[in-house]
């Protein structure tokens, strides 16, 4: 350790001597921790300035009139809730200018509720919803984060829309019932007497229609007896009807036997024309009388049927008034006595449609009678013709002939009307029974339903008394109170529950203030990186042994890793300090310093070895890991949004575990979750060393190569490498010890055929480094979800070119190495290999001397 500590202690003098220097180690310690301060501080708390986004709103909403919510227009409602929301800029203009200010640029984006709004929102109510739209313009070239942030603004809209609506949809509701419970309440409490009177009064109503009814029992057993009369004159009016067919038959044959006595008429004129005047008269009279008794006893008959139909209507309307009493009472209102008044009225309806239809044929009945009157009266007539004609004979036979021969014919046609009025009434005899058959059985139903209709006024009064009587309870309840609170409602409260029925209890766990500190485990790992970087680009790497004596390669390795540290422990004190200053939550501020004093130290441990390993390729692959590291260590975003080639490569990352652990000493500690980050960076530090000590070494000819190469074009600053190795391995000098002339043939021919294919697998080498790279590119635009992945295999291929041409030109330049070899003398190879075997020697000297010293210390610890 001793060449280490001489050669730091040298390199610091030499730092400290130099005033120049001073400016380039302040810009070392400083610069890096710019960024950092600057990227927290601008990112202190932005969500705080959203207020200053500028969001066009355009209020086109005519507004809606529905019977149930009355008018609504949501549009001013909503406008009004964002005049009085600074979250976002929200500005007010019409639709067209909103468009032209999001075009422009002005606004990043607009929403433009249109005319129809409300009308379609609250057709909910109504069954003619149509899903309105609010239309949202959003210009996403002027900035990547604003489309997100109004985006989230629209979802607020959204949202703030829907509870508008319901809220005021929910309070229109509330009042209407509150106000339809105070009117139920007042009507209840108005009316319960009156209902209790109306019951009373419809109780003693059926109880008079209980009387009436069985009073009309005795009517009808009235009416049945008068019935019974009718079928008494009927047989009467047969009797009669029997005499009077015996005495026109005799009319006739009067008339026969005057036709054929006419003859004789001369001889007995006076005797034939005195007994024709006296038959004829005799005939006249007896048909008079049994026409007469018919007459007397259809017309009674009519009479008496007449009277039975008109108190059988009597006693309908009767029924009829008794059910619209009924009715009129709220009756059919109760579960037992609505089939009952329906079947009453049904029944009483039937029985006054049969009642019209009997009234209708003894009207009939009753005209026949007349017909029967009026052709006696004709018979008398011409009877009396006859007798007049007979007693005027007697003065002039013969002018009077023809007058007794029309008065003979008259007779005749007489008799013959008679005949057909008697047939027609004898044909409407039987309709006669049957209409007394029809309205005994009328009666007799009548009866029946008239008794049923007494027992269901009976059961509906014995239900109206038990209604009364709850009536009564519910009045001496509180019942109607009670129902009348229930309805008491609260319309305000009930809004701001519709409007947002649930809250959310943020329960904070790790709670950090501002997002500038949420982001200073990022901007600090990422400064810490890039001081880093920038050490290994200024300071030179390789170490000179000037004044401080021979030195092995982990020697100077360990030398140049301890004076880059001491500034990678400035840069990590100065950017945590700062980040103090600028005010970033910690739970520990040495935690904080601490953490970042390691984080610095294991990324200058993974640089350093990736430069000095693999100098300006190394240098490379620090910057292409950074850039990977950004999105793969999720600094920004959770890794779970990162694509699949991210999320592999995250737990790979340093920057991954140096993030977290910063993350524990911001928001605080959780279990181990802090050890074990720094565990991992750890083992991230182990095999920087395992390479940087072991690998090293074998790269120096590789290294020194390419530096040769990059000097000669003139444009590089190339470092030359100087490490305690020889151009030749030992077992190539043993060789051409060996057999001179044999392994310097075998080198020319291993040369010659590699310079025939060395054009060609260089050129090879390039042509595939741009075409794999053009199709990988050509890929990426048609599949986007796989562009990480193809980003990936592009460096990675890019990388395996790279590797290809140094690996090429290593084995020329091995080569031409070996061809040097070949030419020189053996005295030359001898003086090579014993220098090469005096360095070994001083190397083993130089470990067993270590080892000894070694053991002594422990001997004198084990005494102690």
């Amino acid at each position: 350790m001793r060449p280490v500590v001489r050669s730091l202690k040298r390199d610091i003098r030499r730092m400290v001597t130099v005033p120049a220097a001073w400016i380039v180690i302040v810009g070392l310690l400083f610069v890096p921790a710019l960024y950092a301060w600057f990227n927290i501080v601008g990112f202190w708390d932005p969500y705080s300035n959203t207020g200053k986004i500028r969001v066009a709103v355009a209020n086109e909403d005519q507004g809606a009139t529905k019977d149930a919510i009355g008018f609504v227009n949501v549009g001013t409602m909503l406008e009004s809730k964002l005049r009085e929301n600074d979250q976002l800029g929200w500005h007010f203009v019409s639709a067209e200018q909103a468009k032209k200010e999001v075009e422009r640029g002005e606004s990043y984006a607009a929403f433009i509720i249109p005319s129809d709004f409300s009308t379609r929102l609250t057709g909910i109510v109504d069954g003619t919803y149509t899903k309105p739209d609010v239309q949202y313009y959003v210009n996403e070239k002027n900035n990547a984060v604003a489309p997100k942030i109004t985006g989230a603004g629209a979802s607020s809209l959204d949202q703030q829309i829907n509870s508008a609506f319901v809220s005021t949809v929910a309070q229109t509701l509330s009042e209407k019932i509150t106000s339809t419970g105070k009117s139920i309440s007042e009507v209840l409490q108005n009316g319960r007497s009156d209902i209790s009177e109306k019951v009373k009064t419809a109780s003693e109503q059926l109880g008079q229609a209980e009387e009436s009814l069985n009073g009309m029992g005795e009517k009808l057993d009235s009416a049945k007896e008068k019935v019974s009369g009718a079928r008494s004159s009927m047989t009467s009016a047969d009797s009669a009807l029997s005499d009077l067919n015996e005495a026109l038959s005799q009319a006739d044959q009067l008339v026969s036997d005057t036709r054929s006595s006419i003859s004789q008429f001369s001889a007995n004129m006076s005797t034939s024309l005195d007994g024709l005047s006296t038959h004829a008269s005799a005939a006249a009279a007896k048909a008079s009388s049994a026409g007469g008794t018919l007459n007397g006893g259809v017309q009674g008959a009519t009479t008496t049927i007449g009277g039975v139909l008109t108190e059988g209507q009597s006693i309908n309307q009767a029924n009829a008034d008794i059910l619209r009493d009924l009715q009129s009472l709220g009756i059919a209102n109760l579960p037992t006595a609505s089939q009952a008044l329906q079947d009453l009225s049904t029944q009483n309806a039937q029985v006054g449609q049969t009642l019209s239809n009997l009234s209708a044929l003894n009207g009939n009945i009753s005209s026949t009678s007349t017909s029967i009157a009026q052709a006696l009266n004709s018979l008398n007539s011409a009877s009396q013709s006859l007798s007049d004609a007979a007693t005027q004979a007697r003065s002039g036979v013969t002018n009077q002939l023809p007058v007794i021969s029309s008065a003979l014919d008259q007779m005749s046609s007489a008799s013959a009307d008679l005949r057909s009025a008697i047939g027609v009434l004898q044909g409407q005899r039987e309709q006669i029974s049957g209409l007394l058959d029809q309205l005994d059985t009328l009666l007799d139903s009548t009866k029946t339903t008239i008794a049923q209709s007494s027992a269901n006024i009976t059961s509906l009064k014995s239900d109206l008394d038990s209604a009364k009587g709850d009536i009564q309870l519910i009045s001496s309840s509180n019942a109607i109170q009670s129902l009348a609170g229930s309805m008491n409602l609260n319309p305000e409260k009930i809004a701001e529950f519709m409007a947002a029925p649930t809250s959310i209890t943020t329960q904070t766990v790790f709670p950090v203030a501002t997002y500038g500190s949420a982001m200073a485990p990022l901007f600090t790992n990422l400064s810490l990186w890039i001081g880093a970087f920038a050490l290994v680009i200024i300071l030179k790497l390789e170490v000179d042994e000037e004044g401080v004596g021979s030195m092995t390669s982990a020697q100077k390795y360990m030398s140049r890793w301890m004076l880059l540290a001491l500034f990678a422990i400035g840069q990590a004190l100065v950017v945590s300090i700062g980040d103090l200053i600028i005010g970033v939550q910690t739970v520990s501020k040495l935690a904080f310093v601490g953490t970042a004093v390691l984080v610095s130290l294991v990324f200058l441990s993974v640089i350093y070895m990736l430069a000095t390993c693999f100098q300006h390729i190394g240098k490379g692959l620090c910057v292409i890991i950074v850039i990977l590291q950004i999105p793969g260590a999720a600094g920004l975003y959770p890794i779970e949004m990162m694509p699949s080639f991210f999320r592999f490569l995250h737990p790979l990352f340093p920057f991954t575990y140096g993030i977290n652990a910063m993350r524990e000493t911001v928001g605080g500690f959780y279990g181990d979750a802090y050890l074990r980050s720094l565990a991992v960076l750890g083992i991230h530090v182990l095999i920087a060393f395992a390479l940087g000590l072991l690998v090293r070494p074998f790269l120096v000819n590789l290294n020194a190569m390419v530096s040769r190469d990059l000097s000669r074009s003139g444009l590089f600053l190339a470092e030359a490498t100087h490490l305690p190795s020889s151009r030749y391995r030992l077992s190539q000098i043993v060789a051409v010890l060996a057999d001179h002339d044999g392994y310097s043939r075998s080198v020319t021919r291993r040369a010659r055929n590699f310079e025939r294919r060395y054009p060609k697998m260089r050129r090879g080498a390039l042509i595939l480094g741009i075409v794999i790279p053009a199709i990988l590119a050509v890929l990426s635009v048609a599949s986007v979800a796989e562009v990480p992945l193809l980003l990936g295999l592009w460096i990675v291929w890019i990388l395996v070119i790279i590797t290809f041409l140094i690996a090429l030109e290593y084995i020329r330049e091995s080569l031409a190495r070996q061809q040097l070899l070949t030419s020189m003398n053996d005295s030359d190879v001898r003086s090579l290999l014993r220098r090469r075997l005096h360095g070994v020697k001083a190397s083993a000297a130089q470990l067993g001397k270590h080892r000894l010293g070694n053991e002594e210390n422990a001997e004198e610890g084990s005494e102690k």
